[in-house]
């Protein structure tokens, strides 16, 4: 009896001892041992206001009031605070002697990343020691290779994870300083172990926009340098997933993503739509050199046609420049335009185009500025809803008694042309329309504010040519083989188009047919072929059609 009161009075004492331990042992004496290594690892100040020892749920440490303070350069205050960060090492290995950690937990991390206004990130000094800000101000600094990775090679982790976290992003380059910010952050790692793949699990709000996102999958092995050989991920955007994989090694990195189908109504940003529009079967092969992202591949799905492209973006300046090349094939042209907007005139049809771009920056007045390309642009089997260039032409010449099939409506089989895109402006060459009725050539200016400054040639069918003849003696003198040209102009905008007639075109189609009608006449003279009488009838008539009697 006395053995077994004995026992249990030690096993008291061993347990009073134990929880007596975290208010015995002060490990607040080891942050001068621990913390300069912190320090050197992040290129960063740290505060650490308490540490204390836990033996529950499992034995390790807690650090309350840590903070990581900003580059100088950037203020004074923290670039991440948390209120605790929880350490807890594994039972076994520490009686033999050996610390391993089992888990870390951080709670209500708030990290502040800002972009000052040189266009210089905060986060590219981090981890690197003695590297001076550039004299040029970069948009997107090169990452270090080292990094605070660096600091996985004094630990290996078997679980990471932050419970209630923050993240700010601030933008204080542009005109009008912008803030996006993550909340209710959660992330877990697993296997955070230099030569081990990590699996990845993190998710949380983006305001302004009110988007869930979630990121789900594996990356590594980890090296202490920034080198992953192998990165496969899940990215959720609201209700849009994406399957990203790649690689990094050194400034370099490789990435793919591909995703089955994007809804433009569920992405964060306010795109010119007037409808929702399904982009499908998207897939992107890209690659980054140091400041440099090469678009190797682009494809997709959109209205019923695929559009494939590649692309160059150089990093460094406030206007990035780009310079891109792209195809269209098979788009259903008519849904299209809905889509961008709903207009007076609409083009149905399937259309194909060739494009090559370059240019500076994305905003509106950057590409006006900067944009320069060149195009080539196909429409098959289609309509021009809303506007019938031959009920325009009938009307200007004042010409009664033509009926035409669909007054409204304007349908060809072929329009082709190429454009040349400079300074806002794209011009129009070599217009090319093939009509039951008509074919059409032409040129001219379309503005990036819808402004349209087109010349086009309608050269009618014989049929409706005679008809029209018939009926307007000054158009009869513009025909030409039997068949009628008639010089249109288009002015106006894009929405509301108007039409008039090309007086100075047409009186030199007029002056061209008399002139050609008195040659005729005086070789006729001379050739014997015709009477002095014939000749002076024939110039009355001429007469008589000029004046439209």
């Amino acid at each position: 009896m006395k053995i077994v009161i004995g026992l249990l009075i030690v096993v008291i004492v061993a347990v009073g001892v134990i929880l007596a331990l975290p208010f015995l042992i002060d490990l607040n004496k080891y942050q001068d041992q621990y913390k300069p290594l912190l320090e050197d690892a992040l290129n960063r100040k740290v505060q650490l206001q308490d540490i204390r020892l836990t033996i529950w749920p499992r034995i390790g440490a807690r650090v309350a009031g840590f903070a990581v303070l900003d580059d100088p350069e950037f203020g004074a205050t923290p670039f991440t605070s948390l209120t605790s960060l929880n350490v807890g090492v594994k039972l076994m290995p520490l009686l033999s002697g050996k610390v391993e950690v089992e888990e870390i937990t951080l709670r209500d991390p708030v990290i502040t990343v800002i972009k000052n206004r040189n266009g210089v990130l905060n986060v590219s000094t981090l981890g690197r020691t003695g590297v001076a800000l550039p004299k040029t101000p970069s948009r997107a600094p090169i990452p270090s290779t080292e990094g605070p990775l660096k600091i996985l090679a004094l630990l290996a982790v078997d679980r990471v994870s932050i419970v209630g976290g923050t993240l700010t992003y601030r933008d204080l380059s542009a005109a009008k300083p912008t803030e996006y910010v993550l909340q209710d952050i959660k992330l877990l790692l697993q296997s955070i172990r230099l030569g081990q793949t990590p699996s990845l699990h993190f998710g949380a709000l983006v305001q302004p926009f009110n988007l869930p996102v979630t990121l789900d999958g594996t990356f590594g092995p980890l090296k202490e340098t920034t080198d992953i050989d192998a990165i496969h991920l899940q990215l959720g955007l609201g209700k849009t997933d994406f399957t990203i994989a790649g690689k990094t090694v050194g400034q370099n990195a490789t990435v793919n993503i591909s995703s089955p189908v994007i809804k433009t109504a569920n992405l964060p940003m306010t795109l010119p739509l007037n409808k929702s529009v399904d982009i499908k079967d998207l897939r992107i092969a890209a690659e980054v050199k140091g400041q440099e992202a090469k678009l190797n591949d682009l494809s997709f799905q959109l209205f019923d046609g695929q559009v494939t492209g590649q692309g160059t973006l150089i990093a460094g300046s406030d206007a990035l420049p780009f310079n891109s090349t792209m195809t269209i094939q098979g788009l259903q042209l008519g849904p299209a335009l809905d889509a961008v907007a709903a207009t007076p005139v609409s083009i149905s049809g399937t259309a194909g185009a060739d494009l090559a771009l370059q240019g500076r920056g994305f905003s509106m007045p950057d590409l006006t500025k900067n944009l320069e390309g060149t195009s080539h642009v196909a429409v098959k089997d289609g309509k021009i809803e809303g506007v019938n260039l031959l009920q325009e032409a009938i009307s200007i010449l004042k010409v009664a008694g033509i009926s035409l099939d669909n007054a409204q409506a304007t349908a060809f089989s072929t329009i082709e042309t190429d454009l040349a895109i400079k300074q806002g402006i794209i011009n129009v060459q070599h217009l090319l329309m093939d009509s039951h009725d008509f074919q059409a050539t032409g040129g001219g200016t379309i503005g990036f504010d819808q402004t349209l400054n087109l010349t086009m040639n309608l050269t009618l069918s014989q049929d409706l040519s005679q008809a029209i003849a018939s009926a307007s003696p000054v158009a009869k003198l513009t025909m030409k083989e039997g068949r009628l040209s008639l010089p249109l102009i288009i002015t106006g905008t894009v929405q509301a188009p108007s039409y008039g007639l090309d007086s100075k075109a047409l009186a030199g189609k007029v002056q061209e047919q008399v002139r050609e009608k008195v040659n005729q006449a005086i070789g006729d003279l001379l050739k014997g072929s015709t009477k002095p009488d014939d000749l002076k009838r024939k110039g009355q008539d001429l007469l008589k059609g000029l004046l439209g009697q």
